[in-house]
This record gives structure tokens, C-alpha cells and sequence, in this order.
């Protein structure tokens, strides 16, 4: 039984290596993540979640979810979006206390798509551009209808790894 055990661990260990490689962020959004880090005063290297979608324009956005201590907190951690460019992504919005899953709605306020995050205590609740950024605080934002929740995409879910 050992034997196969250990047959199993040397078999998956590679490809585990080959998986984790290929869910990496891409290098202009580590970058810009890292940037946001830093100008909050955090020297500590970023671990974070992220999916890519359009929110906007026909260019892939990114939804960021910050993992450790300096992020999270009891109810959730915090989210980021940032805006892609053909160049790259920038900053546009940071939200509190927020937890997977992360949804994308068709709905559009402001040019951007609605998000529906998870707020402990709350559950689903809709997060709406206003015209310059997304909520701070989700705990503080409308339930989500058990209606968008089934009309939004999953973009990130509660076992996501990257």
C-alpha cells in the first residue's frame, strides 16, 4: 500500500508543478498587483486569486481576491479590479470584506457589469459601478435575487486556486 502511495505522490507532484505554472498570473497584472500592494504600504510579496472577464469593453478585466493577514480579515478579504489595456491592466477599484464566490451579471450600470460577491452575514449581494468604482463595503449593498444569481456567470468560485 505504501509503495502505491508513494507511486502516486511522484506521479502527481509533477504535474501538480505543471498546473500551478500554468494558472500563474499574467505578468503585467502580478505587476500591477504588486504596485497596488506596495503604495498601500505592504512590503510583503501579494498572494491573490484572480479571474479575468470583460466588465466593460471587449478587453479582459481583472477580479482580484488578496489572501494573508494585511487583507483578510473575518468577513472576507479584499477585492480588486483592475481595468485591462492593451498595455496592461490598472487599478480601478478596491472593495472590503469580500469573499467567493465572485459572479459577473450581463447587467451593466455605468458601462460596467454588475458583480455579485458573497458578504458573510448577508450572503449574495450586487455590487453596481456607480461611475467611478464599485462599493466599498459589500456588507452594505442589496441581496442579490436568487434570479441574477442564476443569470450571473461564476468567474471565481469559493475553491478556486489560482
Amino acid at each position: 500500500m505504501r509503495k502505491i502511495f508513494y507511486l502516486i505522490v511522484i506521479l502527481f507532484i509533477p504535474l501538480l508543478a505543471l498546473i500551478l505554472r500554468a494558472e500563474e498570473a499574467p505578468p503585467s497584472l502580478a505587476a500591477a498587483v504588486q504596485d497596488y500592494v506596495e503604495n498601500k504600504g505592504v512590503r510583503e510579496h501579494a498572494t491573490f486569486r484572480y479571474a479575468l472577464t470583460d466588465l466593460d469593453d471587449g478587453l479582459s478585466d481583472a477580479i482580484v481576491l488578496l489572501s494573508g493577514h494585511e487583507w483578510c480579515g473575518s468577513g472576507g478579504c479584499t477585492m480588486l479590479v483592475f481595468h485591462g489595456t492593451k498595455e496592461g491592466f490598472t487599478f480601478l477599484s478596491g472593495s472590503t470584506i469580500t469573499s467567493a464566490p465572485i459572479r459577473v451579471l450581463p447587467e451593466k450600470a455605468h458601462g460596467w457589469r454588475t458583480l455579485i460577491v458573497f458578504s458573510k452575514g448577508k450572503g449574495d449581494v450586487l455590487m453596481r459601478f456607480d461611475g467611478r468604482r464599485y462599493p466599498l463595503n459589500p456588507s452594505m449593498q442589496p441581496k442579490a435575487t436568487a434570479g441574477q444569481v442564476s443569470a450571473a456567470k461564476v468567474v471565481m468560485d469559493a475553491i478556486t486556486s489560482r
